[in-house]
Order: structure tokens, then C-alpha cells, then sequence
């Protein structure tokens, strides 16, 4: 722990006479525990030993004169162990008055207690008031000394720096995380307001990054009401309310007109205390127009796939040319997801007409993918596992070079060159 941080007993004495140093030392800092100055210490602090009552010692540093009572308090500031008390004498020839060292010593540490030492008629009290004006760092102590009022007021005046200390601490500590907020709120690229109960700006911080053609007008001391569309308006405050009542943090999308062009916000508001809260307004207008956009691109992407769907269907239809014969054309490159929609809607169309035979003609099928051939074959066993023949017609050599290429058993299927010949075929069985 260092010297501040402890509990702080540093008094210095400044006088010129060390009779008076000696003084100060047997009152404050004895050496050796005198049964005197134990009955001393029961008497200041109560209790009936005085051994066990003697009060706390104090760490003492002796200046002849004013200027060594700068340099001493100039090094302890730099040690960052500075005096809790100055005790200081008001006549001290040649050099600087009491008045007037003080009067140093309080520009260099303004946290020092002091007490300045006077004879009746070494300085007037109306002449200290109209030096330092009225303080409650500054005690006067009339020569000859008391030793239980020394003893007291070093007590009391430490004690009393310390507090004092600790309070500067506290207001530094919160003053830090103050700015830090400060930072913080000043990092967002919101516009952050903070609001009373009914809605009047207290305080407004503007958006980072945004031009003032597309900022609302808000204003301090203003409604914000007055800068919202009406219903806008009176669903703020109605959130507004939410938030202090409920201390949960409300949200809610509006739209409004700034600078000649519709932009879209969200809305936090944070309760803060009872009366006041927070509001957060974030331009989500690009990620708005991102989302449509993206929704618009999703729901083109859909139509599309219906309209490929729909292109599917019509590429390989099912058509009966009598009531117990279906031919199905195919159209276009085939791959493998096409075959297997072709054996879906072959044995769909097989279970529900009783399909005698169905022929699979390949006349308009130009290309097709290298494993397509595996599926080719499937399309068939399950047509006979239907209870119906399959003819296919229209394979060119590509087709047959990629059905021979997979080793399946062909045995059963039956092919034919041309379209007519496999419908002649099946009108013959």
C-alpha cells in the first residue's frame, strides 16, 4: 500500500526555534512510552489504561523556515507521500511569515490542513480572513501550546485529510468512468437523446457519419414530439412510459421524411431512473433497403425455380395415346435430378391410369451427364416393378454407348429407333 493510500500521520512542523521542534516530537512522536503520556493519551481517547487507549503516533518532518517548507512538501508530492497537517509558526525571521508560507505551501498541495501557531499579538485574525478568506483547512493555535489540544488537533486534521482524500479519490474515480461513457455514448454512431418523463430533450449527441439533410431535428430543451410524425409522436411516448414504468428497454421501427427523402430508425428507449431515459435512433434505411432488396431477390429466385419446375414438367409430360399406353418426350440436357423427377412422375402417372406400356422417348435429348445412364435403367426396373413394360425410343449413341458404359442387365427392356416404331410396337401387344 502506498503513503497516500494508508492511513496518512505525516504532519510537518515549521518553526524556527527548535525548542518548539522538541515540543512537537514528546506530544506527537514520543520515543520512549511515558507514563505521563500514556495518563495523556486516556485522557484524550477514554478508557481506563493508558497503555492500551495511547492514540497513534505521527510521522514528523521539521522546516526552520518557510522556504525549507516548500522544498519538504514539493518532495513528498513527488514521493507521492505528501503531509496530512502543517503545524506553522507565524513569525520565523528572516525569511517568510507564517501567512505567507502558507499561502506557498497551499499552491503547491491544496489537500494540506495547517495550523498556524500565534502569539496574541503576532498576527490578527482579521488579518488571516483577509488573506485566505474563510477555510475549513486552516486552525488557529494560540502560544503557549496546550499538549492535549495539539494531540487533538492532529488527530482531528489527519483524520480529516484522509476523508477529504478519499473523497477526491471517489469523485476522480467516478469523473474516469464518467468519461469513459462520455467515450463510449460518443463511439456510437446513434444519435443517443436523453429525455425527461414527458418527453422533453435534456440532452442530444448527433449521429456519426450522417449528413444533417438526413438527421431528425432534435433539439435540447425541445419535445421530441415536435420533430416525429404525430403518430409517431404519441407512440414514443407511450414507449416512453413502458420504459420507466417497467425498466426494460423498449423498441419500435418509424419512418419519416428527412431531407426530401423517407428514411426508416429504430427506436431503444432505456429507462435511466425514474425520470429520465435514454433513447437510442439508429438509420437502419440501407439495412432496410438491403433487406427488401434481398427479399425481392429471394422471391425473383423463387418465381424462377416455379418457372424451371413448371419448364420440367412440361419437358418430359406424360401423354396417354390410349387407355392403357403413355408415351413420355423428353426435352433438353437430362442430369441426374431430372431422371429421377422423369421415374417420379412416370410411376405416379403408371399407378394412377393402369399403364399397360409406357414408352420413353429420347429423341429430343441432345446431351446428357456421364452417370445419367444408372438412372436410365432405374426408370425401367421401376416401370416393371409397376407391373408395366417400358419401351425406349429415340437412342441416339450416346445415350447407348452411357448404357452399355454402367454393366446393368438390360435383358427386359425393350428399345426401339424412332418414336412411331415404339408406338406401333405397343399397339401390337
Amino acid at each position: 500500500m502506498d503513503g497516500v493510500s494508508a492511513k496518512n500521520r505525516r504532519v510537518l512542523i515549521v518553526d524556527d526555534t527548535e525548542s518548539i521542534h522538541r515540543t512537537f516530537r514528546d506530544v506527537l512522536a514520543p520515543a520512549v512510552s511515558a507514563g505521563e503520556l500514556d495518563a495523556l493519551d486516556a485522557l484524550i481517547f477514554g478508557g481506563g489504561d493508558g497503555g492500551a487507549a495511547r492514540g497513534p503516533s505521527f510521522e514528523l518532518t521539521s522546516a526552520y523556515q518557510g522556504e525549507q517548507a516548500l522544498a519538504a512538501v514539493r518532495r513528498s508530492l513527488q514521493a507521492g507521500a505528501p503531509f496530512a497537517v502543517a503545524f506553522v509558526d507565524v513569525r520565523m525571521p528572516p525569511g517568510w511569515d507564517g501567512v505567507e508560507t502558507l499561502s506557498r505551501l497551499w499552491a503547491e498541495d491544496p489537500l494540506l490542513q495547517a495550523v498556524l501557531c500565534t502569539a496574541y499579538s503576532d498576527c490578527s485574525w482579521d488579518d488571516v480572513m483577509a488573506r485566505f478568506g474563510q477555510t475549513d483547512r486552516l486552525l488557529i493555535l494560540k502560544k503557549p501550546f496546550d499538549v492535549v489540544e495539539v494531540r487533538q488537533i492532529a488527530c482531528a486534521l489527519t483524520e480529516k485529510w484522509s476523508r477529504e482524500r478519499e473523497l477526491v479519490d471517489a469523485v476522480a474515480r467516478m469523473q474516469a468512468q464518467e468519461e469513459k461513457h462520455r467515450r463510449l455514448i460518443t463511439s456510437l454512431p446513434d444519435m443517443v437523446l436523453r429525455v425527461d418523463r414527458e418527453g422533453r430533450c435534456l440532452e442530444v449527441k448527433p449521429p456519426r457519419g450522417l449528413a444533417p439533410a438526413v438527421q431528425p431535428g432534435f433539439s435540447r430543451d425541445g419535445q421530441v414530439g415536435d420533430a416525429l410524425p404525430d403518430d409517431v409522436a404519441r407512440r414514443f411516448l407511450r414507449e416512453l412510459e413502458r420504459a420507466l414504468a417497467d425498466d426494460a428497454t423498449q423498441v419500435f421501427e418509424y419512418g419519416q421524411q428527412v431531407g426530401g427523402e423517407l428514411r426508416h430508425y429504430e427506436a431503444r428507449i432505456v429507462g435511466l431512473d425514474a425520470a429520465e431515459a435514454l433513447v437510442l435512433l439508429r438509420d437502419i434505411t440501407e439495412r432496410r433497403r438491403a433487406e427488401e432488396a434481398a427479399a425481392a431477390q429471394r422471391e425473383q429466385q423463387e418465381i424462377i425455380r416455379e418457372q424451371a419446375r413448371a419448364l420440367e414438367a412440361l419437358s418430359m409430360p406424360l401423354i396417354p395415346i390410349t387407355e392403357d399406353i403413355t408415351v413420355m418426350p423428353l426435352l433438353g440436357h437430362m442430369d441426374r435430378r431430372r431422371m429421377q423427377q422423369v421415374q417420379a412422375t412416370l410411376t405416379e402417372g403408371i399407378s394412377a391410369r393402369k399403364t399397360r406400356v409406357t414408352i420413353v422417348d429420347f429423341t429430343g435429348v441432345p446431351s446428357l451427364d456421364p452417370d445419367v445412364g444408372d438412372e436410365i435403367v432405374k426408370v425401367a426396373q421401376a416401370a416393371r416393378l409397376l407391373g408395366t413394360a417400358v419401351v425406349l425410343t429415340g437412342i441416339g449413341p450416346r445415350i447407348a454407348h452411357e448404357l452399355t458404359r454402367v454393366g446393368r442387365d438390360l435383358s427386359g427392356v425393350t428399345t426401339r429407333l424412332t418414336l412411331q416404331s415404339g408406338v406401333a410396337f405397343a399397339m401390337a401387344r
